[in-house]
């Protein structure tokens, strides 16, 4: 494992943030986030010191992991455990130190407690999960009940939350008639903590995987953008109904190259083993990239076989699309081309736009639809790139900093949006 020096102290740097966080949150007294709720319920209802709570829980939940994949568990996740251990001696330290907080009685300064107390776990998460040591017990039993049920990660991750509240509800309802470790603190933890992640993922995550893996970027500096003269790739990102896939092809076709789009398709099903239909509907299924940007630090450590099936798809297109830029000059529309090759020096990145009307003219006359729904159409697809793209790359579909040209095709019309796209990569390129 490489670069160890740097990822075992940022892993338990991470995890004793998140501790501080799960510490502030108890001091607020307004219920704590869904993974401390079962060892704060464990504290308040039967006075299980929270720490000590914690590793009893975690050696639950790896017990768990051995009952539901029998001979299928592999032995180094015991070291769970161990983490565990870490963890709840973490817990014990940093509940030990808020004790000398004062004890608050005002409702603003209860929330704003909760408010950080969510960035601190969030934080942590951001250290933790990337060096990819170990996991937590919680997200190992999450992926046991993946692998035995079938279902995706996130979902189970959602059932695993929700039951983690109502069993520390219904105990603290039952044993001590109050709500206990469950309260607007927990809600708030739910909703925020993939938000703050995904925030702070864009602004800061290119540094730390640079910390982390600076292998990765060896070689990534302004001497090496200079271009070479074995080929070049055209990616063009667009808005749907503008047209991009027929300038596409015109621009394969003056310069003699190829074109992929829906050949990427056919190519990520047979690297991926899921069908071609299934890879058409879901290449773009992020419905809240925030929340799946929780998700993707959460399923860091797992096989790439066993990731989500929006993963797997991703993960297949990158190797295709790096795989074609190394062999061939060609023209790639959409699969996050352009962040893909952002590394290829000469790789020419378009964004094609249109006005709303031109694109529901032409999404009416190609699909054969009412213009409301056409309008529709544009505005659903679309909206699924966006988050697309925010999840994977953490920046903006439209930013047009991403891109070396970006051009409204009605104003000039298809062919002459490809002529005129054709001139900026000749100028680009001294062809």
């Amino acid at each position: 494992m490489k670069n160890l020096k740097v990822r075992v102290p940022m892993y338990f740097i991470g995890l004793f943030i998140m501790t501080i966080g799960i510490a502030i949150s108890v001091k607020s007294n307004l219920g704590v986030s869904p993974v401390s709720s079962i060892p704060y319920t464990m504290q308040v209802v039967w006075e299980i010191e929270m720490g000590k709570a914690t590793i009893l829980f975690h050696c639950f939940l790896v017990v768990l992991q051995i009952l539901l994949l029998r001979k299928n568990f592999k032995m180094i996740n015991l070291m769970q455990i161990g983490v565990g251990v870490i963890f709840g001696y973490f817990t014990t330290f940093c509940n030990w130190g808020a004790s000398f907080l004062p004890t608050p009685s005002n409702l603003v300064v209860r929330l704003l407690m909760v408010l950080v107390s969510t960035v601190l776990v969030a934080f942590g998460i951001f250290l933790y999960m990337p060096p990819n040591i170990m996991p937590l017990a919680g997200e190992g039993a999450m992926q046991a009940v993946s692998d035995v049920t079938g279902i995706e990660f996130p979902k189970v991750k959602i059932g695993f939350d929700i039951t983690m509240v109502c069993i520390s509800l219904i105990s603290c309802l039952t044993f001590i008639r109050n709500m206990g470790s469950v309260g607007i603190g927990t809600i708030l933890a739910a909703l925020l903590v993939g938000t703050v992640l995904g925030v702070i993922s864009k602004r800061f995550g290119a540094a730390r995987d640079r910390l982390l893996y600076p292998e990765q970027f060896e070689g990534n500096t302004m001497e090496n953008t200079a271009p070479v003269a074995e080929h070049y790739v055209i990616t063009i990102s667009r808005e749907y109904g503008s047209g991009g896939r027929e300038i596409g092809r015109m621009l394969a076709e003056h310069l003699g190259i190829k074109y992929y789009d829906l050949d990427v398709i056919h190519q990520v099903a047979m690297e991926s083993g899921v069908s071609e239909k299934l890879v058409e509907e879901m290449e773009q299924t992020v419905k809240n990239p925030t929340v799946h940007s929780f998700y993707y630090w959460c399923t860091q450590s797992t096989k790439e076989e066993e990731l989500p099936i929006v993963e797997r798809i991703f993960h297949a297109q990158t190797k295709i699309i790096k795989k074609i830029a190394k062999k061939e000059s060609c023209v790639i529309v959409g699969r996050l081309a352009n962040y893909i090759l952002r590394e290829e020096p000469n790789c020419f990145n378009i964004f094609v736009g249109a006005e709303m009307d031109a694109k529901i003219k032409r999404v009416v006359e190609r699909d054969g639809i009412e213009e409301k729904k056409a309008k529709t159409k544009i505005e659903k697809v679309e909206k699924e790139r966006a988050n697309h793209c925010m999840y994977f790359t953490h920046k903006h579909w439209r930013d047009l900093r991403n891109y070396d040209v970006y051009v409204k095709s009605n104003f000039l019309g298809t062919e002459k949006t490809a002529e005129f796209i054709l001139q900026m990569f000749k100028e680009k390129y001294n062809f």
